[in-house]
């Protein structure tokens, strides 16, 4: 005697649910793409995944690598602060770029300066790192009010 348990979802239930979600996107929102496979990854590291350093370690397997956490505002503002902390060459691929801040519309245009020249962009929503409370972002955005809405 098989009993379906009633916690557990129906089958292609899940499929049914990121279908509707995708769905429910705005229109100004594009589809996302699949990152490529990878099985090895090299974090965002600040002062270590810079380009020398990434190169280095695809050498040595790495498929999929990070930038360094780029200050958002900064890199908007700043075509010089763009082009050190986006530095990249063949071989340099795929890219994740690696945002922090605390303005959803700077990080949103940070991103889009960043898109053509990596396959994904990853928001620091969880560094302890003291600059990260100083400057608000981070795990530090959910220590206000205004952040946590």
């Amino acid at each position: 005697h098989s009993k379906k348990r009633s916690g557990a979802p129906a089958a292609g239930s899940a499929k049914k649910k990121q279908k509707a979600s995708r769905a429910a996107l705005p229109s100004h929102v594009t589809p996302v793409r699949p990152l490529p496979p990878h099985r090895l990854v090299l974090a965002p590291m600040v002062g270590a995944s810079e380009l020398p350093f990434r190169l280095l370690s695809r050498k040595y397997g790495a498929d999929l690598c990070y930038t360094p956490m780029i200050y958002s505002a900064r890199f908007v503002e700043d075509d010089a602060y763009r082009q050190a902390e986006l530095r990249t060459a063949p071989g340099d691929a795929p890219l994740v770029a690696h945002f922090c801040g605390n303005c959803p519309a700077t990080l949103l245009k940070a991103a889009r300066l960043a898109e053509p020249h990596v396959c994904a962009v990853d928001l620091n929503l969880g560094c302890p790192q003291r600059v990260a409370h100083s400057g608000n972002f981070g795990s530090y955005l959910c220590a206000t009010a205004e952040g946590r809405a």
